[in-house]
């Protein structure tokens, strides 16, 4: 069962209404069975729906048809806005003169339908109907004419505007150009053909462009244009940043304020996918830019928001002019909030590192600083040691991190017992004594031995089980590790060979078990 066959007929064909319509918007991929998206109906803000194409009937839909677990249009219409081939199939099984009226929801939003059979005709409906359209005044039914055509675009193009529709596209040769680039752009942004792995698909050639711009000043065209051209989905290709400069350039900033609104949902939904290219959504976030007059401080905030699509980053650090004004910027935001995206920044500041040609120290010092408060690899503090001294690497790195295993890394490396001790010497780190035996049981072996005993015989209390008897085992070992620590194992064993666990062959089991490994 599908949510096509879930749904009764009259909801399948105003669903599908619905799509051609272009009323769904803001797709998103929840997981394998469920998506969601937002349909505009009756009200001003569209209906929130979530339809799942493994079990229909735990689709949902704020409309109120669909209480009861009603398979209704909305849901319906974003079913085909997902899977448009199985929308070109129900096309193709339409007939011609196959049609419901175009009605609207009612405030109530129930899907009210009227067929033919249904209408009580009266019986003078005929003579009223003549006379009504002999009293119109041409224009009036010439408006009539076209709201009742615009009702159902598709059964109004196949019956009366196909072949004239053909003759006028062939009488001109500007609309065979836009015909045919509108071919194109359907084909970019088909939905269940969407490969992003073609993002360097060419959207325009270079004559295109040169005619775009030609038509662009013809007015009349410039609707055509925008409909073909002035969307969302074609931003996820390279050449779209020729389309975003042209339109920066012919277009109000409040459509342009308008589109990047559109551009940043379009990004929200791509995100909800399972893409591992980053470049389609890199693209995205070029064309924002592009569009969007940010200052150097609002440039800085979306880079590290998004520091994770490189190529968005290569874009702007390359393309900013000054970007040692950038980067001034975004190490002021690094200190106040980097922890945010700390698994990208290093790649951040290397792309500053790259534009200055590796010969600004400073940009290279916080590179490897960063680099290793957000991976911990030593191999950063090596490239540091180059350009400052240790006691400022230490100082500057203690200054930003709080991380208390970045920090036990850079007090090993830097062999600092004292201050590694005084890190892990309070109630919440002293279990991570035991994983820093060596670098602290120089000057702190006689602490450390205090903590392990104390912890043995505390965990022995807990239970007379073998699971316990192991968990206190481990402080055994960790005791073998001291300076002196056979000595004090010895003394430990002789020391319950007269207490209570004399007798206890299971914890003197896992005892010799942690000295043997």
């Amino acid at each position: 069962m599908s949510v096509l066959t879930s749904a009764s007929g009259i909801s399948v064909s105003r669903g599908y209404d619905y799509h051609k319509r272009s009323k769904v918007s803001k797709i998103m991929q929840l997981d394998d069975q469920e998506y969601e998206g937002y349909v505009d109906g009756s009200l001003k803000t569209p209906y929130y729906v979530k339809i799942n194409i493994k079990h229909p009937r735990k689709s949902y839909c704020d409309c109120p048809h669909a209480n009861g677990n009603i398979i209704c249009k909305h849901m319906v219409a974003l079913y085909f806005s997902l899977f448009q081939d199985e929308a070109d199939e129900y096309e193709e099984w339409q007939e011609n003169d196959y049609d419901f009226d175009d009605c609207d929801e009612a405030d109530n939003d129930e899907e009210s339908y009227y067929s033919e059979d249904e209408f009580d005709k009266p019986v003078f409906f005929d003579i009223v109907l003549e006379k009504y359209v002999d009293n119109l005044e041409e224009f009036k039914l010439r408006e009539i004419l076209k709201e009742e055509l615009r009702k159902n675009e598709k059964r109004a193009f196949n019956l009366y505007l196909i072949d004239h529709y053909e003759k006028f596209v062939q009488n001109n040769e500007d609309f065979i150009f836009l015909n045919k680039i509108n071919k194109k752009a359907k084909i970019l942004t088909t939905f269940y053909d969407y490969n992003y792995n073609d993002y360097k698909e060419e959207i325009l050639t270079i004559q295109d462009k040169r005619k775009i711009e030609r038509l662009y000043h013809k007015e009349y065209l410039q609707r055509q244009i925008d409909n073909i051209l002035f969307v969302p989905e074609l931003a996820v290709y390279n050449d779209y940043q020729w389309l975003a400069k042209f339109y920066k350039e012919n277009k109000p900033a409040v459509k342009i304020k308008e589109f990047c609104n559109d551009l940043e949902g379009y990004l929200d939904s791509l995100k909800h996918y399972s893409i591992k290219n980053s470049v389609p959504k890199s693209n995205v976030l070029i064309i924002i830019y592009l569009l969007r007059n940010y200052s150097v401080k609002e440039t800085s905030s979306s880079l590290l928001k998004n520091a994770k699509y490189l190529e968005y980053i290569d874009f702007v650090v390359e393309n900013i002019g000054d970007y040692l004004q950038l980067y001034d910027e975004v190490m002021r935001g690094l200190k106040n909030n980097f922890f945010a995206v700390k698994r990208y920044i290093p790649d951040l500041l290397y792309r500053f590192v790259h534009v200055s040609n590796f010969e600004n120290k400073n940009i290279y010092y916080n590179f490897g600083l960063y680099s290793f408060i957000c991976n911990g690899n030593v191999e950063y503090l090596r490239i540091l040691e180059n350009l400052a001294t240790k006691s400022k690497i230490i100082r500057d790195i203690e200054e930003i991190c709080k991380d208390i295993f970045i920090l036990i890394e850079l007090y090993k490396h830097y062999d600092e017992g004292n201050k590694l001790w005084e890190l892990l010497n309070n109630n919440k780190n002293k279990c991570l004594f035991i994983n820093n035996i060596e670098a602290l049981k120089e000057e702190h072996n006689n602490e450390l031995y205090c903590y392990f005993i104390e912890q043995f015989y505390e965990t022995l209390k807990i239970d007379k089980k073998s699971d316990v008897y192991k968990k206190a085992s481990k402080y055994v070992k960790a005791i073998l590790k001291l300076y002196n620590g056979e000595d004090y194992v010895d003394d430990l064993i002789a020391n319950l060979k007269k207490s209570e666990y004399q007798k206890c062959s299971a914890l003197f089991g896992e005892i010799n078990q942690a000295i043997n490994d």
